[in-house]
């Protein structure tokens, strides 16, 4: 009987860890799946004005460019437009961009049709998510000859806007060069003009929104933004690709620890099987322990014995849920166990960190010691007298 306890109180830990290697794994995709989705269109670190939505462009100082790790980096002009094809309306972002940005954001990776362009035979074209497109009954043609051609309305920084107002919009017409696909929100709101056309249209001159820096992989994003802080002043705001998207990461976040937590739960639930098993061992060797108190063991040696076999349990458990939950994190990663559909990724994404790995056993282990720990130090004292 109380080998079958035990059995079950392994049973019971293995599950319990297995589910929290597949769960903070999962996680871990899912967040990396996100910032893949958004670090592309939107860049690693970008700055923006303090106090006001614009800013002039020579008031940056020229050591914000000699950073070290520092790629590319593009001048932005973004604002909120009306996009008009035929009798067709949606609002949508203009976001204005040197021509560095295009291959910042992998453009030519993530067009789905047409070119990516931002100059056509020496004029101005546009790309656009491909939400905007079909929200607009657009369409791209293969021919260099006709293009799609939409019509932009922007606001006129120096007027009120209102239904009597006819000047409170500038009117822009600009050809369709390809439409992009990077995520939901973008693939539904953006269109990408050359910055000086957007300059021209928005009435900007010599301002810009932001400027948006791409660095070498693996740089500290957080470390370039203290830096980037220091050189510009309070006069601005640097924000990594995280902060840039924070409700994303923090829901994400929110969710993974919440999740976390009650899986910790469940494994201290868990292991009061263990603690079954280890008070019906004690009282089956009762007899046992006044006799080896009798000849001179001592009662902390009596104790090590029962808390030893708790250890035993939690660790046979523990090593065979981390064999289970990677072994199927990696077929879920080489066979794809778990399939999206209609998804952006063909298979549910995982992911391992080694920092998940440290706190399932920094868990696992505070809860194997308390639960094996003080049931044989208070039966123990109960039972030798």
């Amino acid at each position: 009987m109380i080998n079958i306890i035990s059995a079950v109180s392994v049973f019971g830990i293995m599950i319990s860890t297995a589910a929290l290697v597949i769960v903070l794994s999962a996680f871990n995709g899912i967040e990396n799946l996100v910032i893949n989705l958004f670090s592309t269109f939107e860049q690693d670190i970008k700055i923006e004005s303090a106090n006001t939505k614009s800013f002039a462009k020579n008031y940056v100082p020229n050591e914000v460019y000699n950073v070290e790790g520092l790629i590319n980096y593009t001048n932005v002009i973004e604002e909120i437009v009306i996009l008009k094809n035929d009798d067709q309306f949606i609002i949508g972002t203009a976001k204005g961009v040197d021509p560095a940005y295009l291959e910042m954001s992998h453009m030519k990776e993530n067009l789905l049709d047409g070119v990516a362009e931002l100059d056509v035979n020496g004029s101005p074209v546009g790309l656009v998510g491909n939400g905007v497109l079909m929200n607009l009954g657009g369409y791209i043609y293969e021919s260099d000859i006709m293009s799609e051609i939409f019509t932009i309305y922007c606001p006129n920084r120096n007027e009120k806007i209102s239904r009597r107002n006819v000047d409170a919009f500038t009117t822009a017409r600009i050809p369709i060069a390809g439409t992009f696909s990077f995520n939901k929100d973008v693939d539904e709101s953006y269109i990408v003009l050359p910055i000086d056309y957007a300059a021209e249209i928005m009435d900007f001159q010599n301002e810009i929104t932001s400027i948006e820096m791409d660095f070498e992989e693996g740089v500290d994003l957080e470390s370039k933004k203290e830096e980037l802080k220091e050189i510009l002043g309070p006069s601005f705001k640097v924000k990594t690709i995280n902060e840039q998207n924070e409700i994303y990461y923090q829901t994400a976040k929110s969710e993974k620890w919440m999740t976390t937590m009650l899986l910790s739960f469940i494994m201290f639930l868990a292991t009061f099987n263990m603690v079954a098993s280890i008070t019906m061992l004690v009282i089956e060797k009762r007899d046992n322990l006044q006799t080896l108190y009798s000849i001179g063991a001592r009662k902390v040696q009596l104790h090590n014995i029962f808390f030893y076999v708790g250890l035993l349990i939690n660790i046979l458990g523990l090593l065979f849920g981390l064999l289970i939950g990677y072994g199927i994190c990696l077929l879920q990663q080489k066979v794809g166990l778990i399939r999206m559909e209609g998804s952006v990724v063909e298979f549910f994404p995982v992911n391992f960190k080694l920092t998940d790995l440290f706190l399932i056993l920094g868990i696992t282990g505070f809860i194997g010691v308390i639960t094996a720990y003080l049931p044989s130090k208070f039966l123990i004292k109960r039972i030798i007298k």
